[in-house]
């Protein structure tokens, strides 16, 4: 990793509890690195938090592709869970689940996360209207 890099800080709550994820960036611009904190220090989750993050940013830096990551990372289903304060992540069934959705989105292109079902509300509302096709859930765009 670059010694200075770009990222991007996003806090979020999730079941009342306070989190932070920071995805720094490669110079070309893909992640490099991931940073995921739970505000309680000294907590289990926390803990784990920080062992989730050493291992995607070895993983990353030794090549595993983000996709592949969002992919088994989605969708895992414990607590806490429920509704955000993100409105492009509304509701999340894990802290997993919404870190490596936020990765998604920032650090993927459309396309990308298309093929893993990952959308902001604006693109799914925007992809229900537009669909020319006839074939449900098959964009236009």
């Amino acid at each position: 990793m670059p010694r200075s890099r770009d990222g991007h800080t996003t806090s979020f709550t999730i079941g009342g509890g306070e989190f932070y994820v920071t995805g720094n960036a490669r110079d070309d611009g893909s992640l490099g690195e991931v940073f995921a904190k739970f505000a309680k220090e000294g907590s289990t989750l926390a803990g784990l938090m920080d062992a989730i993050s050493i291992l995607t940013s070895i993983g990353l830096q030794y090549g595993v592709p983000l996709a592949v990551l969002v992919e088994k990372l989605t969708n895992t289903r414990y607590e806490p869970m429920g509704m955000t304060d993100d409105p492009e992540i509304p509701q999340a069934s894990s802290v997993m689940d919404y870190v490596f959705r936020r990765l998604a989105l920032d650090f993927m292109t459309f396309e990308d996360r298309r093929k893993l079902g990952i959308f902001t509300p604006d693109e799914q509302a925007r992809m229900l209207t537009e669909d020319e096709t006839g074939v449900p859930g098959v964009p236009a765009w």
